[in-house]
């Protein structure tokens, strides 16, 4: 299997704050903190994903001028067309749309496309055929940011163009009526990586919360929550990362999915055999999704539009049948092509890049060829089909490798391109190829050659006594897994090898039980030639994940191996090195300073200080005068969000500096540490982000932070301010009886923080969040069972957090002064 092994890093405090707080399995806290999550907040989101953590619509910088142009052609009844793409994010993005627009009495159509007679974007005639239908606004979806021409053609046709995409933009933007594209960097909006159905979506949300603003958008109409499984189904089928939002649509819109409103959702669940199933994303992504993506691929999308859109169970099941045999017919059609594929590449030495083409090669394939070709030789795949004298082609990448920025680099031979950094579109004259080819593997060779190996991140290292159902199922929480939020791969270090065979059709996998007497089973499907290999090995290194044996109990848990060696290659990478250098250099020399020139004289106990008591002995006991103040570095451990920043802008009230880089080489005339870190760790670590400073004058100030200060740094909300906030829901949901539904829109008084006691009540199951981002729509949930608040992840741990902190506030307020300059607080 011969691939390297990343050893994962030591995260130490961080890690054991998290287990403690959120009472998790240690293996399960490392993960967490390695994934960049250090902080309570941070991982109470990260495990119970929330619509209220949604950025807001109105973010989009032209989301207002859309949503005014909409209301426009709703009021004066004008023709909406909505032109898609043929692939799923694509094809979801218009089938939400329609149905929103539908249900608030637009007039509109929707469009996708032919991939052989069209292909990809807008284009000159389809636009005239719609203005010869009276389409007088079109919205885009998943497409239009490279269309400058086409939009310009739409212009002068009299027709206006909202345009919604997430494709990288050129430098020339089109001149549309509103761009809502996340990656244009005047778009305001803070999230990058949405799909192109999440875009949609958030015009759908605008649009939505708009009408419900006019109280003209009744129960009857779909909700935000429902139309989440369409948003869904888009995200995981176009392999963007799952963070962040998109880490909260597909939590949300997998549980919508199971419960779907839409009858061709149900009618596709059915065909693949997952009704009344919980879902996972990787479920979506190589069952549902690919059906979909075949019709796109072999003949229309229309098929797959129709089915999203249909209202009538039997032709919800006749085309989910047909998508069936599409896909059918497009597998059949990839082995063919790969095999090609293969056969040519057999014939000359593996090179960096592979660049491929042949006759006929079926354009609606080849991304599919090129991401198996990815899979199997682990280079960056540039596959095409020559149709005449014009190839069309497809190219997927790997890590590290930016295709896009490849085909940049090349963009002299291209008719056109676009895509992304690990998958692209693209054309040229066949005269080109050879030229593509030499091009591409010349500047490849400018790499680092471990750039085309295989690197397997281990996110944890494990005992084989470790390995259970408990581990599993905290592990299970972490889902939905998927591109930036991985399934975790786990090692173990030369195992116990019971009994190694092969399994299954052709003897084509590989099963291995481990333990001195074979405790547990793993299985690598399609890994049965290795089995030679490892016959000889009483112990091996494994890399895997774990997940459910239904076959022996519903409790037995199996090994998912991924690589198997006698002894496998490890790679360090040394991420933690310097900030752990960092912190040996601070803890070292502040020792030395304190004992050659004393401490005294160059750090200040203003813990017990105001605002006005510090900034006067600075100017006064210092000499730093306010012309000054741009010198001064602050750690600002007032506010929710720690941060460093100056004196100056830390006065101004700014709170949008969180992360600012520091400059490490300025002459700071002075430290000032503000406010509680949240424990002696974090006061070590940030005490040691300042070790090049050792001699620069500094000081502690406002540290004696109010029991109120304390509950909102924790995120705690106490039971009296829960029951507040659930006395207003229960008086508002009375009111719209017999209807379940109502709305509410938190007002500052309504006790501590209203959004997160919302979070609180949707985890115990007390109310249903269906959309809003300042008035929420809501539904109550009828309960008879006692309410145990510490059921909740997010109450329990918060609780836990604010007893913490008050404890360690203490231990900091008290602690003597040569305790908080030279103890490391261990």
């Amino acid at each position: 299997m011969n691939k390297i092994w990343i050893k994962p890093q030591p995260v130490g405090p961080v890690s054991d704050r998290i287990q403690s707080q959120l009472e998790l399995s240690p293996i399960v806290a490392d993960i967490l903190a390695r994934r960049g999550l250090s902080t309570k907040k941070q991982v109470v989101d990260f495990l119970r994903p929330s619509l209220l953590n949604l950025n807001s619509p109105w973010a989009f910088h032209d989301m207002a001028q859309a949503i005014e142009r909409l209301a426009l052609a709703h009021s004066h009844h004008e023709k909406v067309l909505i032109y898609g793409d043929y692939d799923v994010d694509g094809v979801t993005s218009s089938a939400l749309l329609y149905k929103v627009l539908i249900d608030l009495n637009f007039q509109a159509v929707a469009y996708i496309p032919s991939r052989k007679d069209e292909g990809y974007g807008l284009n000159k005639e389809a636009i005239l055929k719609a203005s010869q239908s009276n389409v007088i606004l079109i919205i885009t979806v998943d497409c239009g940011i490279t269309a400058v021409e086409e939009i310009a053609y739409a212009k002068e046709l009299g027709i206006d163009v909202i345009l919604t995409d997430h494709h990288e933009p050129p430098e020339i933007l089109p001149e549309a009526f509103a761009i809502l594209n996340p990656k244009v960097t005047e778009s305001g909006y803070p999230f990058r990586e949405l799909a192109g159905v999440g875009v949609a979506f958030k015009l759908a949300q605008a649009l939505l919360e708009y009408f419900r603003n006019l109280g003209t958008n009744q129960r009857e109409s779909l909700s935000e929550i429902e139309i989440l499984d369409l948003v869904a189904l888009g995200t995981i089928a176009d392999l963007v990362p799952l963070v962040d939002e998109n880490r909260v649509i597909v939590s949300y819109g997998l549980k919508q999915m199971e419960h779907t409103v839409h009858v061709g959702m149900q009618a596709l669940l059915e065909e693949c055999g997952l009704e009344n199933k919980p879902l996972k994303a990787g479920q979506i992504a190589f069952m549902v999704a690919p059906r979909i993506n075949a019709a796109g691929r072999m003949d229309s999308a229309k098929a797959g539009l129709e089915l999203l859109l249909t209202g009538r169970p039997e032709r919800a099941q006749e085309l989910a049948r047909y998508l069936s045999q599409e896909n059918t017919d497009r597998q059949e059609t990839e082995k063919e092509i790969l095999a090609e594929a293969v056969a040519q590449l057999e014939q000359h030495p593996l090179p960096r890049v592979i660049v491929l083409s042949a006759p006929n090669w079926h354009p609606g394939v080849i991304g599919i060829v090129a991401s198996r070709l990815v899979e199997r030789f682990y280079r960056p795949v540039f596959l095409m089909t020559e149709e005449g004298e014009e190839a069309k082609g497809s190219a997927r990448g790997i890590p590290g490798y930016h295709v896009l920025n490849a085909l940049r680099g090349q963009a002299d031979l291209f008719e056109r391109f676009g895509g992304h950094s690990q998958a692209a579109g693209f054309s040229l004259k066949c005269s080109n190829i050879a030229a593509l080819r030499e091009g591409l593997n010349q500047n490849a060779a400018e790499y680092p050659e471990d750039l085309f190996c295989e690197h397997v991140k281990v996110d944890q290292l494990v005992s084989l006594a470790s390995i259970d159902g408990s581990l599993l199922s905290q592990l299970e929480q972490l889902a939905p897994f998927g591109l930036g939020n991985p399934s975790p791969v786990l090692a173990g270090v030369q195992l116990p090898l019971h009994r190694v065979n092969t399994v299954g059709k052709d003897k084509a996998h590989l099963k291995c039980q481990f333990g001195l007497n074979g405790e547990i089973e793993g299985i690598a499907f399609r890994k049965g030639d290795a089995v030679e290999s490892l016959r000889a090995s009483k112990c091996v290194d494994v890399t895997f994940g774990l997940d459910w044996n239904t076959y022996r109990g519903p409790d037995a848990v199996q090994m998912m191996l991924k690589d198997v060696e006698p002894e496998a290659f490890w790679e360090e990478r040394e991420n933690l090195q310097e900030h752990q250098e960092a912190v040996g250099e601070f803890l070292q020399g502040r020792t030395e300073v304190a004992a050659t020139y004393g401490e005294s004289a160059k750090g200040y106990d203003w813990r017990n200080y105001g605002r006005e008591q510090w900034l006067h002995a600075l100017q006064e006991e210092i000499g730093i005068t306010p012309e000054d103040w741009t010198n001064v570095l602050v750690w600002d451990g007032l506010h929710d969000q720690t941060r460093w920043t100056t004196l100056t802008e830390f006065l101004k009230g700014h709170t949008n500096l969180r992360d600012q880089v520091i400059d490490q080489e300025k002459p700071w005339l002075m430290i000032l540490f503000l406010g509680l870190p949240t424990s002696w760790e974090e006061w070590t670590m940030i005490r040691a982000q300042m070790a090049v400073h050792l001699l620069t004058p500094w000081a502690t100030a406002e540290a004696q932070l109010s029991d109120s200060d304390l509950q909102r740094r924790a995120g705690y909300l106490t039971r009296e301010e829960l029951i507040e906030v659930y006395r207003i829901l229960a008086q508002l949901a009375k009111q719209a009886k017999p209807s379940p539904f109502f709305s509410w829109t938190p007002k500052a008084q309504d006790g501590g923080d209203p959004l997160e006691a919302l979070k609180i009540f949707e985890e115990l199951g007390l109310i249903r969040i269906l959309g809003g981002t300042e008035r929420f729509a809501l539904e109550w949930i009828p309960t008879q069972k006692k309410l145990d608040l510490d059921s909740s992840l997010r109450y329990h741990s918060g609780k836990r957090t604010w007893e913490d902190l008050c404890h360690f506030a203490k231990e900091f307020s008290t602690a003597s002064w040569s305790d908080l300059v030279i103890k490391n607080g261990y």
